[in-house]
């Protein structure tokens, strides 16, 4: 990115703590609501956008965290799907609950116990919804 006088900002973060990583992620998250990635460049003069989003777009970490629990024939618990969540995605491990309640109420997961919590477990249903929800439905994967 390039400021307002011409110099080059880059933004570098290093850590080998999970921690300090879940927290540069909720900064970022902070700036960017929709997204967690988006920035723009202040020189730019067709930025000018006006984003009404009161609810991140988690529709890709549905599918991705689906496809993770897809792979663990017994499912995977909240900790493992919140973890997963930080150090392989854009996203926050905030987000996987609801992200996780989603998936449940469109048939493509199981919880057990059914309140998600740290002792849950979230498994594949037994019989997967057969059509996945268009994009104007709120496509869950």
């Amino acid at each position: 990115m390039v400021d307002e006088g011409g110099r080059m900002l880059y933004l570098i973060f290093g850590t080998q703590h999970e921690l300090g990583l879940e927290k540069m992620k909720d900064a970022m998250w902070k700036v960017d609501p929709s997204y967690g990635v988006r920035y723009r460049d202040p020189r730019d003069t067709q930025q000018q956008m006006l984003d009404l989003v009161f609810e991140p777009d988690t529709a890709p970490l549905r599918r991705i965290l689906h496809d993770f629990i897809s792979e663990a024939p017994d499912g995977r618990t909240i900790p493992e799907l919140k973890r997963y969540a930080l150090l392989e995605t854009v996203y926050r491990p905030a987000q996987v609950i609801e992200a996780v309640r989603q998936l449940r109420e469109a048939g493509a997961v199981t919880t057990e116990p059914r309140a998600i919590n740290t002792k849950t477990r979230v498994s594949l249903a037994a019989t997967p919804p057969t059509t996945r929800p268009s994009a104007e439905q709120g496509a869950l994967w």
